[in-house]
């Protein structure tokens, strides 16, 4: 009797193996990156998500007006500064972006991350930090 039920236990996780080994793969995360278009930084960023996601690069500056409707994921990213010169400059920020713009998971990193934060009041900016 003994041996039976483990026979029976083994056919029955056996099964279930087989059925989670045939399913089909998740889909993959579809994520949007918004950087600083044609940068090392950028590039490296997109290299590293391809590496693990459906990846597609935007520039930061065009955020406002870009489709995301394919994005499960969006991550906006970017520097303030500029240092390559002599003199160092401040860079604008992503002009026109709102909530709605921000209406699926977000990440928002680096300093023009925590610009957008304290331009839409989120209590995760500069200001707040």
């Amino acid at each position: 009797m003994k041996r039976s039920k483990w026979l029976g236990f083994l056919a029955t996780a056996a099964s279930l193996l087989t059925l989670a080994c045939s399913a089909e793969p998740a889909p993959q995360l579809r994520v949007v990156y918004a950087g600083d278009a044609g940068t090392p930084h950028a590039e490296g960023y997109h290299a590293l998500l391809a590496e693990h996601f459906d990846v597609r690069s935007i520039a930061r500056n065009d955020l406002a007006k870009a489709d995301l409707s394919d994005a499960d994921v969006l991550i906006v990213d970017g520097q303030t500064m500029d240092r390559s010169e002599e003199r160092i400059k401040t860079l604008p920020g992503a002009e026109g972006v709102t909530l709605e713009t921000l209406s699926m998971p977000t990440v928002l990193i680096g300093g023009q991350g925590a610009r957008i934060s304290d331009d839409l009041n989120l209590l995760l900016g500069w200001r707040y930090g």
